[in-house]
């Protein structure tokens, strides 16, 4: 299914730009919703039955019926039938009823249910309002008039908002925002004191109105609910920001770029994604002006990408979110920007010390924060990559991870391994990118110069970077000397790890002085203290008879396991009223790294939950055993 700019959208850039009165959208949006909302509070009641059908496809999973009762807001029944799926949804009051037959209710048919009877949804008017936008006085004009603003959104990516109205009825045409993205409004037609759209068009995937009609001598039977369905048994659709949807992405496949004929307009493709609970992708499309081969090449690619499954509060839930794909080197018009590999295979033959087939070794290293409130040790032999053994000892607590042949195991007294530990471990022993078996995209990764500790060197980036230069808590960047490629610096999961005193020690050069910036600790200095080559290893260290493992390389897994908590504490914020859906990401340790939260701009309430979340501790996720960066999604009410 290809889903375009349509001829109709294109007009929009030829809209009318009549010298009339400016007023607020919001007094415009009041007019319009009055006018030709069906769904508006206070609304007469109405039966409608209207078709969805796909122009391209007699046989599309898209196509099928909508059929809906309404007395009001509160009061009403939808039943959708589509080729798949079918949901039968009532709300009498709080009750609610839904039955589900099928495994993925298609978004753009729910998109469309919704538009034709509530075109000006509440997430869109919140936010045109809130961005004040101004548009013309509708009667002073012809042709279509527009009101848009060009607005960052909270990961910094760049986003539109459109309103799009005839200049003369002051009817809509088009809207467009992020929350949602509707097809042109076509057919108006009167129904008692409103005039209504009874179509869209200029979408592959249209809905259209076969009956309108009053809806007299109800029958309450139809709205009855014995007995709400459980949240676990309701359909829900999330979206989520493209870094919280990368952080859950479990397999990948390249995009096969077809050669272009035409000079690009665009630096990336931007893709529609929607992940069913199953984690596979159930629909992608795209509104980049490319050719279409280029688009056909990104979709066959998306479409087989995997996610782990998501819940919110426990349960499963469909997930929609935007991609950007960056084009190839070879497409892009800065041709001289040096690639991320080669820099990485020279960090690793300079400042690797766990490649497969490297000589053993044995390390101690202690280490002490700034404030001298916390101190412990670190100690590791490594055989090889299959066979090593590494120990955090602190003042009340220890992490040992051993890695055996056959098993990896992980021993830590209490519910949760200390967070400090996983620190002390990550910045010691963490791998380059690129390293084994890891998948490794070049377009996914930016170089650029910088300078670290007033030394100047490349910077290699991963994720998103705001215009202020500071990353967000789950983007890599590596600091790498381009001569030498000697790595200086590393930064992931809000801490910069910078290396210091290099030496040379079995053909590498390795840091014997490293300081950690930022995490919880603010700041702490690690010693290198002793590092030896090993002929001979204690096989007493490598046994750990008694302890069950993280994962063998004999047992066949789940594919995916969910992060579940196992300490967490309840906000509790002084005056907060109402809901906020929070997302937290949750590295392969199971500690919470960053904390998204959704529901409320008041920046004393969101550092506040944050604040609390951070603290959250989870087993977690897995994908094929093995622990793995997972997301979790909490209520705070």
């Amino acid at each position: 299914m290809r889903f375009r700019l349509t001829a109709s959208f294109l007009v929009i850039s030829q809209l009318s730009l009549a010298s009339a009165n400016k007023v607020p959208v919001g007094k415009l949006l009041d007019q319009m919703i009055h006018r030709s909302t069906l769904a508006e509070p206070g609304g007469r009641p109405f039966y409608l039955k209207a078709t969805i059908t796909d122009k391209e496809n007699a046989s599309s999973e898209f196509n099928g019926t909508v059929e809906e009762y309404w007395l009001s807001p509160t009061k009403w029944r939808r039943v959708i039938k589509l080729r798949d799926f079918s949901q039968t949804h009532v709300v009498n009051g709080d009750a609610i009823h839904e039955e589900n037959n099928g495994d993925y209710f298609p978004v753009y048919d729910e998109m469309l249910a919704d538009e034709i009877v509530d075109p000006l949804p509440k997430s869109a008017v919140d936010l045109m309002n809130q961005l004040g936008l101004m548009g013309a006085e509708p009667g002073s004009g012809q042709g279509q008039c527009m009101a848009e603003k060009y607005f960052n959104d909270a990961e910094g990516t760049e986003n539109r908002v459109l309103l799009s109205y005839d200049c003369k009825t002051g009817l809509l045409i088009y809207l467009w925002s992020p929350t949602c993205c509707y097809g042109v409004m076509t057919d108006y037609r009167k129904f008692h004191d409103k005039i209504v759209a009874y179509a869209t068009k200029d979408n592959p995937i249209n809905i259209r109105i076969d009956t309108l009609r009053d809806l007299d001598n109800v029958d309450e039977s139809l709205f009855a609910v014995s007995q709400s369905t459980l949240p676990s048994q309701q359909m829900t659709t999330e979206r989520v920001g493209e870094r919280q949807a990368r952080t859950f992405l479990v397999k990948r496949e390249d995009v096969q770029w077809p050669p272009v004929n035409k000079k690009l307009t665009v630096e990336s493709v931007k893709v529609e994604v929607v992940i069913g609970r199953d984690g596979n992708v159930k629909q992608a499309w795209t509104y980049s002006p490319v050719e279409n081969q280029v688009e056909d090449a990104v979709l066959t690619a998306v479409k087989k990408w995997t996610f782990q499954p998501q819940n919110v509060d426990g349960i499963p839930a469909q997930i929609q979110t935007t991609l950007i794909l960056p084009f190839p080197p070879e497409y892009r018009t800065s041709a001289n920007e040096p690639l991320a590999k080669p820099i990485f295979d020279g960090v690793r033959a300079t400042s690797d010390l766990r490649l497969e087939g490297a000589p053993a070794f044995h390390m101690k290293a202690s280490f002490r924060s700034s404030d001298n409130s916390v101190d412990g040790t670190y100690e590791e032999t490594w055989i090889s990559a299959a066979k090593w053994r590494r120990e955090v000892k602190l003042s009340n607590n220890s992490l040992l991870e051993v890695r055996t042949e056959d098993a990896f195991y992980r021993i830590f007294g209490g519910k949760f391994a200390p967070r400090l530990a996983d620190d002390v471990m990550d910045s010691i022993s963490f791998g380059i990118p690129g390293d084994g078996e890891v998948d490794f995209h070049e377009a996914d990764w930016t170089v650029a110069n910088t300078t670290l500790s007033n030394l100047p060197l490349l910077r290699v980036s991963r994720g998103y970077i705001s215009p202020q230069g500071r990353p967000d808590a789950l983007t890599y960047l590596y600091f790498v000397d381009e001569k030498t490629k000697f790595l200086r610096g590393h930064f992931h999961y809000s801490t910069l790890t910078i290396y210091n005193d290099l030496k040379p020690f079995a053909g590498k050069n390795i840091a014997r002085k490293l300081t950690n910036i930022g995490g919880d600790m603010g700041k702490m200095e690690i010693s290198i203290d002793i590092l030896e080559p090993v002929d001979k290893a204690d096989e007493s260290l490598f046994n750990v008879s008694g302890a069950k493992p993280v994962f063998t390389t004999k047992d066949d897994y789940e594919r995916f396991t969910a992060p579940r908590v196992v300490y967490s504490l309840p906000p509790s914020i002084h005056g907060f009223t109402g809901k906020a859906l929070c997302q937290l990401s949750i590295d392969e340790h199971g500690h919470v790294r960053d904390v998204e939260v959704q529901g409320t701009t008041d920046d004393s309430f969101i550092k506040a939950i944050r604040a609390a979340l951070m603290s959250w501790e989870y087993e977690p996720a897995t994908v094929d055993g093995h622990p793995s960066p997972g997301v979790a999604r909490v209520r705070v009410q």
